[in-house]
């Protein structure tokens, strides 16, 4: 075996060791977060937008759709999501995380949205409600 070729084999190895812990790691911030909806009651789609927004005029897909996104970038499943659940306190991240979590993803994405369209937010998005809004009232 050639020096280059150990090298490249301890590259490789040191990769999958970073690409595997950080994979455990994750996981942990994920449960903690979770935890803080221990003992909610889990509304299956239909009942979380009849709930709370079937009067409201907006597309029943957009919504789930959002709400599924969010529930997927955040791990938390969207059974027990509710539009109040604000960003800074039920789905924050967990102290030690805050720059490895899906709150960036759903930035990210609210600014690409705003972007398309010359704007910048001048106020800040609280909770589900106001982001699930927001995304459908810029993808119009």
């Amino acid at each position: 075996m050639t020096d280059k070729t150990i090298v490249e084999i301890i590259i490789v190895s040191m990769l999958v060791l970073f690409v595997i812990l950080t994979a455990i790691f994750n996981e942990d911030g994920d449960k903690a977060r979770r935890k803080r909806f221990l003992g909610r009651d889990e509304l299956s789609p239909d009942e979380f937008y009849r709930q709370y927004y079937d009067t409201s005029g907006l597309p029943k897909d957009q919504v789930l759709e959002i709400l599924n996104n969010i529930a997927d970038e955040l791990c938390i499943p969207a059974t027990l999501l509710r539009p109040t659940d604000r960003f800074t306190e039920e789905l924050k991240a967990e102290p030690g995380w805050e720059f490895d979590d899906g709150l960036g993803i759903l930035e990210l994405e609210l600014d690409a949205l705003l972007r398309k369209k010359g704007m910048t937010l001048m106020t800040n998005i609280i909770n589900i409600d106001e982001y699930i809004r927001c995304i459908i009232e810029l993808k119009k």
